[in-house]
């Protein structure tokens, strides 16, 4: 049987974050980033952070407890390359925020499904 080709998404890892509503935080809450420890991520992702990083001077973190090492006084200095977990985290009904922070409009179940679907799809054929 021939083996089926594969055809990459035809959409970019920020066309994904994008799909994604801006959270409306706490002013000051961090208390998502000091229980949940170092969000899981992809190796792309994690490529990501460590350029983000590099470019700055400062190094990889290795996290201790809960607290994701990324997490300063002032917030998370990584925002800008923040991994998929840490920006869904409060945006759907599956991950709501214990302290009822959201955004605008929470995603819907179905966009919530897609958006999943689109990211194991992205990544499941980059190594």
């Amino acid at each position: 049987m021939p083996r089926e080709s594969y055809n990459p998404p035809d959409f970019t890892l920020e066309d994904l974050y994008g799909m994604i509503p801006q959270m409306q935080c706490i002013d000051g809450c961090t208390d998502c980033c000091r229980r949940f420890g170092v969000p899981s991520r992809t190796p792309l992702e994690d490529a990501r952070i460590r350029a983000y990083l590099e470019a700055r001077g400062r190094k990889v973190l290795q996290a201790s407890g809960t607290t994701c090492p990324y997490l300063s006084d002032q917030g998370c200095t990584i925002y800008p390359v923040r991994p998929f977990t840490c920006r869904l985290f409060g945006t759907s009904p599956n991950y709501r925020c214990p302290h009822g922070a959201r955004p605008l409009e929470l995603l819907h179940e179905d966009l919530e499904a897609e958006i999943f679907a689109r990211y194991q799809d992205f990544f499941s054929h980059r190594a």
